[in-house]
């Protein structure tokens, strides 16, 4: 029962975000949301220029700040919410790429599968490091075997990502 209800809660997490980076995109004057998108994915911006250093050193932050969120019992509770904040960029880039043309194709194959992938992954590790409330067991230390699993599956997905990048849209 409580496996179930914390995917039905990344789910929703994951939706709410991205409906709201899209909702974002459309009140946000243009410029404004290409400044985010440039520092979550410069290659939104520009297909022609394929920046990876970027998008590493952005997931790459994604990871540490939630960490180190974790570790104080103080700001625990921000770590979902900087899940979230991922999920509103994805939604947000989305929206961009979509109103700006870019081939359906290469939308569909490249963007959305992956990034939708890595924000349920990075939403999966944000639960690994502070459980929502109903998965919580008083008096016990977190179990933190997952995480290098997660890392490893989230880097291949990476991986895979930035190479279609380069094969379908580039």
């Amino acid at each position: 029962m409580f496996r179930s209800l914390s995917f039905i809660h990344l789910f929703v997490i994951l939706s709410v975000g991205y409906i709201g980076g899209a909702l974002l995109f459309r009140e946000v004057p243009q410029i404004a949301s290409e400044k985010w998108i440039g520092f979550f994915d410069p290659r939104v911006l520009s297909i022609s220029e394929g920046a990876f250093r970027m998008p590493l050193i952005t997931t790459f932050l994604f990871f540490l700040v939630a960490f180190g969120l974790s570790v104080n019992n103080k700001t625990r509770h921000a770590v979902l919410f900087i899940g979230a904040v991922k999920c509103v960029l994805f939604g947000l880039s989305s929206s961009y790429l979509l109103a700006t043309g870019m081939n359906m194709i290469a939308y569909s194959v490249w963007w959305f599968p992956f990034q939708l992938l890595s924000c349920l992954l990075f939403l999966v590790y944000c639960i690994v490091l502070s459980p929502p409330y109903f998965n919580r067991i008083s008096k016990r230390q977190r179990n933190l075997k997952a995480i290098p699993y997660l890392l490893a599956f989230y880097s291949i997905i990476l991986l895979i990502e930035m190479t279609i990048y380069n094969l379908v849209v580039k």
